[in-house]
């Protein structure tokens, strides 16, 4: 880039008095909180197999529904009522199975239009992120994008120089974009923080941070606030398997008996 196009570009960059942006729209939120706004991304972490999937589904289901799921909510923007999930690590069937718990959340056989799902499991980190690219640009009423996960968008998450790249490639397509990308981050199994340099400069540079953790004991999966930078920390959400759904569970309130009972009143209402 010459001198003149830097000056030009700079000077697009420079404060205008003149130019009131929009307040923060409260896109994302969980118990009323905010976690995620437009130009923003927030992070769900967790080991595997500790419920991040359930969590993920619910969050969508919640876009797609008038209520909220174990308190989360998604709401759209006036003319902007698209989100998109892409999978970068699931099998097919496993794709298959998050679809269907989608569809369960919210009660229909058919998923609603306003839902774009891609499973990009055989592509590679650049591919993927050309496929994201083009699809915010052919799809301007998409303001939510998930990226589950996002391990998969680089080639080592202990290159400091990769993930910075990787960073500061996110924060320009969210202001690029003007959306929300929702990620998913793997702890690691030694220390329970998030996956190497990567993870560090997501946990520093997101909006929000989130923990998803499994009681193997009650066998429940609790969703925790890591980091919140919008709002205050929300008080932890818990969900359990209970006839043949997830439920919020509440372990230091109520017996299971109790909520059995609470989940069938609430079936037959």
């Amino acid at each position: 880039m010459n001198r003149n196009e830097l000056l030009q570009q700079l000077s697009q960059r420079k404060y205008n008095p003149d130019y009131i942006p929009p307040p923060d729209y409260k896109l994302f939120t969980i118990k009323n909180k905010i976690v995620g706004t437009l130009q923003n991304f927030c992070v769900f972490s967790g080991l595997p197999k500790t419920g991040k999937s359930t969590f993920i589904s619910a969050l969508i289901a919640s876009s797609l529904h008038p209520f909220d799921f174990f308190q989360m909510k998604i709401n759209f923007p006036e003319n902007r009522k698209k989100i998109c999930y892409i999978d970068t690590e699931s099998s097919s069937y496993d794709f298959f199975r998050q679809m269907e718990r989608i569809k369960k959340f919210i009660g229909l056989n058919r998923m609603p239009e306003n839902l774009d799902a891609f499973q990009v499991r055989e592509d590679n980190h650049i591919t993927i992120m050309q496929y994201i690219e083009l699809y915010l640009s052919e799809n301007a009423d998409c303001c939510v994008l998930l990226i589950d996960g996002l391990l998969d968008l680089i080639l080592n998450f202990n290159d400091e120089t990769e993930s910075k790249a990787l960073i500061q490639w996110i924060k320009r397509i969210t202001k690029q974009y003007n959306c929300l990308i929702i990620t998913v981050i793997h702890l690691g199994k030694k220390d329970n923080q998030t996956l190497g340099h990567l993870g560090s400069m997501a946990d520093r540079y997101a909006q929000s941070t989130l923990l998803i953790e499994k009681d193997k004991e009650q066998q429940c999966f609790t969703l925790s606030s890591k980091f919140m930078r919008s709002d205050e920390d929300f008080e932890p959400i818990t969900i359990k398997y209970i006839n043949g759904s997830y439920v919020e569970y509440y372990l230091q309130k109520s017996s299971e008996q109790e909520i059995r009972e609470k989940y069938k009143k609430k079936g037959s209402s």
